[in-house]
């Protein structure tokens, strides 16, 4: 198999810049046998970790990260613990309504079940129910989109609050947005922090090993575990490392690796951060994909949008448009500086669906998380160890029901398609970018 190629990413994460520093765990464990070896420590794979260690107690249970916990994709995005289903569609065991509240009741499971682990464990991490987190509109395609989605929250239960023209431009302090509207299930983190007291809140059976390349899998159980450092054997082995999996041979046929970009403002003055409307928190999501997402938060502001394939683009670049963006939506702020610019990789397919199972006897994955990581991510990790201890759950029922990626033809074909069609969403999204 190829070895595999880690993440690098240009900048740090702005979120991580914004806590204290912490020592990676890069002490190399005495032991090299482990009931279970987790590849990637993400939310799926510390959801995977902390599970097995809870059903398997007596067992070890290792962890590779190959940068380290706070700096990898899940510390990236945006901060939105959402409950919205990716990409609802009709398959063979159901219609597209059917799919869409399967995928409900697992993100549900995931809001409740991080709740839950930031409330016992006291993990500071800015969890926040309060804060709207609207779907908002600039156009009327968008507008028109804004009220389609909202039929399709409700009549899937997911209880909505509109927002008229009138009451976004108090509560985000511009009138850039027409329209939009709240789903009301959903959190607000610093993800940075979430993902760090995750880890740092892992059951004793648990141990993490960082800055450390899982380079071949190899065998048939026990599997040989190989890294830059030195060889592994396990049992089972969980593959959540995302479009990496590719280099070691898993699902290079069905994900394709897409970075997006976010930055954050220095910390506002009370001049700049009232014009930020009247709320001490709030978040804003395109209703197209390609559009632009912001968020007040901590006295900053954040805003994310831009995306490229497979590669990521010159900071300074990035920089610029997000700068360019910011000024659109707020003309009238003193400074439209940015303190923080970075990107992060995720992995999608071609038709929005996960990968989640057995890739063959002892060897699991669950890949293809396309940006829905802190509560689908976190309850696949989970059901995936729950389905490799043979335990058995309705939300497990619904996650097997589920429709797989497709395939994806091999390069060229496969990043001119990928190119085309971000080509394509960025010019329907319009001024919603």
């Amino acid at each position: 198999m190829k070895s595999n190629t880690a993440p690098r990413y240009t900048a740090r994460s702005g979120w991580n810049a914004l806590l204290p520093e912490r020592d990676p765990r890069q002490d190399f464990p005495h032991g090299r046998r482990y009931s279970a070896i987790v590849v990637g420590a993400g939310y799926t794979g510390l959801g995977a970790a902390r599970r097995l260690a809870e059903l398997m107690p007596e067992s070890e249970i290792l962890v590779i990260e190959a940068t380290e916990i706070g700096e990898g994709s899940s510390a990236r995005n945006s901060g939105f613990v959402t409950v919205t289903p990716a990409k609802p569609q009709a398959n063979a065991h159901g219609s597209a309504d059917d799919d869409a509240e399967r995928k409900i009741r697992i993100s549900i499971a995931g809001l409740d079940w991080l709740r839950t682990l930031v409330r016992d464990h006291e993990i500071d991490c800015d969890w926040d129910e309060k804060a709207p987190r609207i779907d908002a509109a600039v156009t009327n395609a968008g507008e028109r989109r804004v009220h389609a989605l909202r039929n399709l929250y409700e009549r899937w239960s997911i209880r909505c609050l509109e927002h008229t023209f009138e009451g976004l431009t108090e509560f985000l302090g511009t009138n850039y947005y027409r329209c939009g509207f709240e789903p009301l299930t959903r959190a607000l983190v610093q993800p940075a922090a979430l993902i760090r007291g995750l880890a740092d809140h892992l059951p004793s059976n648990v141990t993490i090993l960082e800055r450390t390349t899982v380079e071949t899998v190899g065998g048939k159980g026990p599997f040989q575990v190989h890294t830059n450092r030195g060889e592994f054997v396990a049992d089972k082995v969980f593959i959540a490392n995302n479009a990496h999996a590719r280099s070691l041979g898993f699902l290079a046929d069905k994900l394709i690796m897409v970075y997006t970009y976010a930055a954050l403002s220095p910390e506002l003055d009370d001049n700049d951060l009232n014009r930020l409307g009247s709320l001490p928190a709030w978040g804003v999501v395109p209703v197209f994909s390609m559009g632009t997402t912001m968020r007040k938060v901590q006295r900053r502001f954040l805003i994310r949008s831009c995306a490229s394939y497979e590669k990521e683009h010159d900071t300074e670049k990035i920089r610029s448009h997000l700068t360019r963006l910011f000024r659109n939506r707020f003309p009238r702020m003193k400074s439209h500086q940015l303190e923080y610019v970075w990107g992060g990789a995720t992995a999608f397919t071609s038709n929005g669906q996960f990968y989640f199972g057995q890739l063959r006897p002892g060897l699991y994955a669950s890949l293809g998380c396309a940006g829905g990581g802190l509560s689908r991510g976190s309850m696949h990790g989970k059901l995936l160890a729950e389905m490799a201890c043979g335990s058995q759950s309705s939300l497990l029922t619904d996650r097997l029901m589920l429709a797989s990626p497709n395939w994806i033809p091999p390069e060229p074909f496969r990043g001119i398609g990928a190119i085309a069609k971000m080509t394509w969403e960025g010019w329907v999204a319009g001024r919603e970018h």
